[in-house]
């Protein structure tokens, strides 16, 4: 009888345990998943316009650093080179011509190349401000800022490209992803990549700073509607409001590479009388072909 009564207490202590371990286990469930739920906030990008020339020395330096911002922050950014002003003029030493009337209005209308090369915009906010103009050693903690930002606005971009008669159809959408008032203008550019020119380049040894084949990237080519573009919203636009904006038959210059051409499309602020008057709230890219 001992010996069953033993049996039985033993029995009921292992029971005790087993119970005790699972309630233990079920009171630490599996962590949830680390990356957390899905954001689908849309960010803002930035449009990093580099205002350099072929005679601007110190250039090349600031075209790295941009180099290396569009891998640090892929799909983040949309570069933009606008040749204009005194370091873009030709001469016997340097005859390719990137200027254009976009690129013109620009360096006109901001002032860069006035202050000085090489200097940029990082989606020109502060415009009327000291600080507007962007030394290129600063576009990398502007960039970081920026592209935290919820999109006031969300843009796509359909290229058609036509072979045999070189000409693009662009079809350009532009949404509202609140409620905005105010004016908003879409710009439509044309850029570049892969030119090889002539640029000159202060860190190389005196006697071989002049590069003859010098790789130009995100050169801007010019305007697809216009350097200031056209209204999408006046006054207002309501959240999911969109507008699509389309451009025929534009003609590609038979001297650039179709395969190496990309659109870009950018809607800024066009009231002159708001804070943040010029500034781009939204931008982005697509390949031409």
């Amino acid at each position: 009888m001992k010996r069953i009564i033993s049996q039985i207490v033993a029995l009921i202590v292992v029971i005790i345990i087993i119970v005790s371990c699972d309630y233990v286990q079920d009171a630490n469930p599996p962590l949830e998943p680390t990356s957390g739920p899905v954001d689908n906030t849309i960010y803002k990008k930035v449009l990093v316009e580099d205002y350099t020339g072929h005679k601007c020395g110190n250039c090349p330096a600031a075209a790295e650093v941009l180099t290396t911002l569009e891998s640090q922050y892929p799909g983040k950014i949309v570069p933009l080179a606008i040749h204009a002003g005194f370091f873009a003029a030709v001469s016997a030493a340097y005859p390719t011509d990137f200027r254009n009337t976009a690129g013109n209005a620009y360096d006109t209308q901001f002032g860069i190349s006035s202050a000085g090369n090489p200097n940029g915009l990082t989606n020109r906010n502060g415009y009327g401000t000291g600080g507007f103009i962007k030394a290129y050693t600063l576009w990398g903690s502007e960039i970081a800022q920026q592209i935290a930002q919820a999109a006031k606005f969300q843009i796509k971009i359909k290229n058609t490209f036509n072979t045999g008669s070189n000409t693009l159809n662009t079809d350009v959408t532009v949404k509202s992803l609140a409620s905005n008032s105010g004016t908003y203008k879409l710009v439509v550019l044309l850029t570049e990549d892969s030119i090889i020119a002539e640029q000159l380049d202060y860190r190389l040894p005196s006697g071989s700073q002049l590069i003859n084949n010098y790789k130009f990237n995100h050169v801007l080519r010019g305007a697809i509607n216009s350097e200031w573009g056209d209204a999408v919203f006046i006054t207002a636009a309501n959240a999911n409001d969109s507008v699509v904006k389309s451009f025929t038959n534009f003609s590609i210059n038979a001297t650039y590479n179709a395969n190496k051409c990309h659109v870009i499309a950018y809607v800024y602020d066009a009231d002159a009388a708001s804070p943040t008057y010029y500034e781009v709230l939204q931008v982005e890219e697509e390949h031409v072909k």
